[in-house]
């Protein structure tokens, strides 16, 4: 009987000595987090991408226009943001948000053998989503990108007469300004980066290699909604305003997209 008692005491001391004594309130939350952390990570992640969504929605600007840019080469920020900054000195305030937005969509598109042609699709998708919504009236390209995306063009611009050009016409000097055409580029005085990578005249270069094409309407999807009609004929006269260099002065905000 003693070595059995002995034996027993053993084992209970054996159990005590191993006891988790939670003392201060550091070792309670401690103790807590180690049993609850499982549940409470993926909720935290959850509500920090949720914030993420709302905050991004809230301060999200929507452009008043949305200008295409087809570019055999990628326009340097300083160039896309002077860009848009110089339309939407010609620009009105569409949706009534107290800002002119403009954003340049820069899709890149050469013909260049060493070109990623991963990127290339990336931007001929985005090209074509964008054209299906009607996003897009107003198109500022340079030839080798426009040569590399023309049989996609069939029907798409109109003259600078304003008629359609028609699927089998393959006369696109008559649907295009040079950039000097447009008094609103004309008078644009490039500036260089910050980073001193692009000079002033760098840009001007860049800038001289861009003509200008419109959407057509007629015949086109664009006709089958009332909004893609206004759309289209307020981009028509923010492109006439361009022309004739007949800025609006109110406040303006470039996005770049």
């Amino acid at each position: 009987m003693a070595r059995e008692r002995y034996l027993i005491n053993a084992g209970e001391d054996t159990i005590h000595s191993n006891e988790i004594k939670l003392v201060t309130a550091k070792d309670k939350r401690e103790n807590w987090w180690y049993y609850h952390k499982r549940q409470i990570i993926p909720a935290i992640l959850v509500v920090a991408l949720l914030a993420v969504f709302i905050h991004s929605m809230a301060t999200k600007v929507d452009p008043d226009y949305t200008i295409g840019l087809l570019t055999s080469f990628t326009m340097p920020e300083t160039g896309v943001q002077q860009l848009e900054e110089c339309i939407a000195a010609y620009a009105d305030d569409r949706n009534g948000d107290g800002k002119v937005v403009i954003q340049v969509s820069n899709y890149v598109m050469s013909d260049d053998a060493s070109a990623d042609p991963s990127a290339q699709e990336a931007a001929w998708v985005r090209f074509t989503a964008d054209a299906s919504l009607n996003a897009t009236m107003i198109y500022l390209h340079d030839s080798t990108a426009f040569s590399v995306l023309e049989g996609d063009f069939a029907g798409f611009f109109q003259y600078k007469d304003g008629t359609l050009m028609p699927e089998d016409a393959t006369d696109y000097e008559n649907a295009m300004y040079s950039w000097d055409d447009i008094a609103a580029f004309a008078n644009l005085q490039p500036v260089g980066s910050e980073d001193g990578m692009y000079t002033p005249e760098m840009i001007s270069e860049l800038f001289s290699r861009l003509r200008v094409s419109v959407r057509a309407a007629e015949g086109s999807s664009i006709e089958k909604k009332e909004k893609d009609m206004d759309y289209y004929n307020d981009s028509m006269a923010l492109f006439e305003r361009m022309k004739n260099d007949e800025p609006i002065t109110g406040d303006t905000t470039a996005e770049e997209g």
